[in-house]
């Protein structure tokens, strides 16, 4: 079989375990050997997933779920023996509202993504006056714009391109700026939407293209099912399944083993850590943010340091508050809400989790969750704790009209942790990463924030860099 290939990996998140996995996977399919360390900064493993279990409730931190169209993470779940709890969206709490006017609108049937697929809903709806419903109505008699190169444009100038401002600002930007907590006149729309992007070259119009996608699961038989997909026990399972199978696979895990330097000695890397270790490797893959890469990568090129650091990221808090069920008059008939950002709040979005999926929440009462931070909310998130339950509820007191007092109320904090994927993203990372791989031959980068957001793309990232990695 020959001496095995070294792979070290820095960052111990959803990316770095599924590159660890997919490592040993290429290299018993190629009849070769791999030995994988992972280190990881934190005392725990699965970065932005967490699920914590508490007096009956279960809460999931940080995503809650993936979407389904991304098959990577199901996929995965299926490999690691977890199908069986495979979770969608509970079906009569599959449509969310938008916050306007002073109160919580639903969302029209047949709006996906923002992109109105039936007119009857449209028209009904209060949340658009009736130039901004035409507006949107008219929307596949816009001509399509055909991006060229490194051309870009911001989510929200999309939208207002596409569908009128009013949908842009009221819709559109909340609900997939709100993705990244971020302003979506600043974001990708290419990085962070490219489904979007290629919906109009190939369709002329975002309206055609959803009701293609729509035509096209009719004839092939396929049911609705939820656009979300999750684990009956929690996103953390994920975490717990790969961390198992991959030590079951040999490869050595380590948490409080924060990388601090990068070396090359003849035709191996080392990796130092602040512990003292120096661990040689043939390949190395950076699945952490780019910051932390940054860190590390900087003294060996000053140029690679300052291209890492000129990625922007957000921080945000999650706040959960548990009630009893008749404490809380709001029907809770949907998965949430978000919050555009013209209305000012400090609320990004708030989830029904407790009507959104089964079993989070004990008989008799509900879980709510509210989302605070985002971009421009570092004057919030300066608070303590408690300050953020308070405001919390008075947002929810605001929007939902919930005054009682929370049986249960819970924060976690993700510093830094939400990419901002700025309009240009795409030529600076094809950029940095041709940088990377003149400098330093076998040293790749993958996570959350490069090539896409979201558990799928992050599994794909991993993998895709691992196999890359350990092939001869």
């Amino acid at each position: 079989m020959g001496e095995a290939k070294r792979l070290v990996i820095v960052g111990g998140g959803i990316t770095g375990l599924a590159a660890a996995h997919a490592a040993h996977g290429q290299a018993r399919a190629r009849g070769s050997a791999v030995s994988v360390t992972l280190l990881e900064a934190s005392p725990r493993f699965g970065g932005n997933l967490v699920t914590e279990r508490t007096d009956g409730f279960l809460l999931d931190a940080g995503a809650d779920s993936w979407v389904r169209t991304k098959p990577h993470a199901s996929a995965l779940a299926r490999e690691l023996g977890l199908g069986g709890q495979l979770v969608g969206t509970c079906e009569d709490a599959r449509r969310y509202f938008i916050a306007w006017a002073g109160r919580l609108h639903p969302v029209p049937d047949g709006l996906t993504l923002g992109v109105p697929t039936r007119l009857g809903p449209l028209v009904a709806t209060a949340l658009f006056s009736w130039s901004g419903k035409l507006r949107m109505a008219v929307e596949p008699l816009v001509a399509a714009r055909r991006f060229e190169g490194d051309d870009d444009e911001s989510i929200a100038d999309f939208a207002a391109r596409r569908l009128g401002t009013e949908a842009a600002e009221r819709l559109v930007a909340p609900l997939l700026g709100g993705i990244s907590a971020g302003d979506a006149s600043d974001l990708s729309v290419r990085a962070t939407f490219p489904q979007l992007v290629a919906m109009e070259r190939d369709h002329g119009s975002l309206v055609a293209g959803m009701r293609a996608a729509r035509r096209a699961r009719q004839e092939s038989g396929a049911t609705e099912v939820s656009a979300f997909e999750s684990l009956a026990g929690g996103i953390g399972g994920l975490v717990e399944a790969l961390v198992g199978r991959v030590r079951a696979d040999g490869a050595t895990l380590r948490v409080d083993a924060k990388v601090c330097g990068l070396a090359r000695e003849g035709a191996s890397w080392i990796v130092e850590t602040e512990l003292g270790d120096r661990l040689p490797a043939d390949a190395v893959l950076f699945a952490t943010d780019a910051s932390a890469a940054a860190r590390i990568l900087g003294p060996l090129d000053a140029g690679l340091g300052q291209a890492l650091s000129s990625f922007s990221f957000a921080s945000t808090a999650t706040v959960f508050l548990g009630y009893r069920r008749r404490d809380v008059s709001h029907p809770l008939s949907g998965s949430g809400f978000v919050v555009p950002r013209a209305l000012g709040r400090a609320t990004l979005a708030g989830t029904w989790v407790s009507s959104k999926w089964r079993g989070r929440a004990p008989d008799g009462h509900v879980l709510l969750r509210v989302f605070l931070g985002g971009d421009r909310g570092n004057n919030v998130l300066g608070q303590d704790d408690g300050a953020l339950v308070r405001l919390a509820r008075e947002e929810l007191r605001a929007l939902m009209g919930v005054d009682a007092e929370p049986v249960l109320s819970r924060v976690f904090r993700f510093a830094g942790k939400s990419p901002q994927m700025r309009v240009g993203h795409l030529a600076a990372m094809r950029a940095l990463c041709d940088r990377l791989a003149q400098l330093a031959p076998g040293v790749r980068l993958a996570g959350g924030g490069y090539d896409g957001i979201g558990i799928p793309d992050c599994i794909r990232q991993g993998q895709e860099a691992a196999r890359a990695l350990v092939a001869p």
